[in-house]
């Protein structure tokens, strides 16, 4: 407990009276409060408490309770006193400081109406997703430049630009960024113009197998394999298809695809047929000239444009949808993988 002594000036009294009032302060607590104001101060070399230790009158310690009585007067003479404990709150500088900064609302800035939302990302993704349209419609070239890279790797068992380009194109419109290669590649077994689903499919394979062994790709590579064959659905009508096949080894994953059919007349499998020595070594597989050729001298066009000449639809945007159908199969396989593990 401390005490407050106040001494008063010479007054109406005549003279001095050292008067003693006080509070008492929650134990621990060095915080004094006075019920009046101080009308002097303390003399400290004529006071006789002069060599007393002057009471702290600005400490405050956080934390501790401060004790409030109140006072009311009951029904009768007596009078009841409540007692109330109020927790001590910081009143430093400092703390004030740190709550107005805190409180004080900041100013939008310039850029202020793209807070909040995520709008600024939404934007730029926008501005970029845009700007990449612009420049691949002016420059088709430069989709490879952008989209390459990423994680996926893949090479295509074949050097023609019409296999590579469509199969990265669709890689890229699922994974997104892709990094597609084509190496020059032939099945060993299978006839120049394979024919039925059996032939197509073993060409596939072994346009990959022919690249593993003669050590072109590592024995982890992802590789992709296009091959086109006939089918005869009956003796006036065939059908011109392409087998895709994929095969990574690392995730021990095999997929196939097959693309839309363009339809082939009675005639041209005819001139197949004719061009096709009796003694051919695989004959039992298909024919030894490519469907390609006869059609492009058909119908006077290239021999990458005959199916576009016949049904609409190029060679190009067939095999990318084959192939999207491929990467989005393949995609799905990975995260099978990563959920296993």
């Amino acid at each position: 407990m401390s005490t407050v002594l106040h001494h008063p000036s010479p007054g109406g009294n005549g003279g001095s009276r050292e008067s003693s009032e006080f509070e008492f302060v929650g134990k621990g607590s060095n915080l004094l409060v006075s019920n009046c104001e101080p009308t002097s101060t303390v003399n400290t070399l004529t006071s006789p408490l002069q060599h007393a230790e002057p009471p702290h009158l600005v400490s405050v310690v956080q934390g501790a309770p401060i004790m409030e009585t109140e006072t009311r007067p009951t029904g009768n003479t007596a009078s009841e006193t409540n007692v109330h404990l109020k927790p001590a709150s910081p009143t430093t500088r400092q703390e004030e400081t740190l709550v107005a900064t805190a409180e004080s609302p900041s100013s939008p800035g310039m850029f202020g109406w793209v807070k909040g939302g995520g709008l600024l990302s939404k934007v730029m993704e926008k501005t970029m997703t845009v700007t990449e349209n612009v420049i691949t419609t002016l420059d088709p070239q430069m989709r490879e430049v952008i989209h390459s890279g990423g994680e996926v790797q893949v090479v295509v068992a074949s050097d023609k630009e019409e296999k590579v380009g469509a199969i990265r194109e669709a890689f890229q419109n699922v994974f997104g960024h892709a990094t597609i290669v084509g190496l020059p590649s032939r099945s060993m077994t299978i006839a120049e113009q394979p024919v039925g689903f059996a032939s197509g499919r073993q060409a596939a394979l072994e346009r990959i197998s022919s690249l593993r062994k003669c050590g072109s790709v590592q024995k982890e590579t992802v590789v992709v394999s296009v091959e086109n064959f006939l089918y005869e659905v009956s003796e006036n009508l065939w059908l011109d298809m392409s087998c895709l096949i994929l095969s990574d080894p690392s995730r021990k994953i095999q997929l196939q695809a097959f693309s839309q059919p363009t339809n082939v007349g009675a005639d041209q499998i005819q001139v197949l047929k004719d061009s096709t020595p009796s003694d051919y070594p695989k004959q039992w597989s298909g024919f030894a000239v490519p469907i390609g050729g006869v059609m492009a001298k058909e119908l006077k066009v290239s021999p990458s444009q005959w199916q576009e000449a016949v049904s609409g639809i190029s060679r190009r945007k067939l095999l990318v949808l084959a192939g999207e159908g491929l990467a989005g199969m393949y995609k799905r396989e990975i995260k099978a993988k990563v959920e296993e593990v």
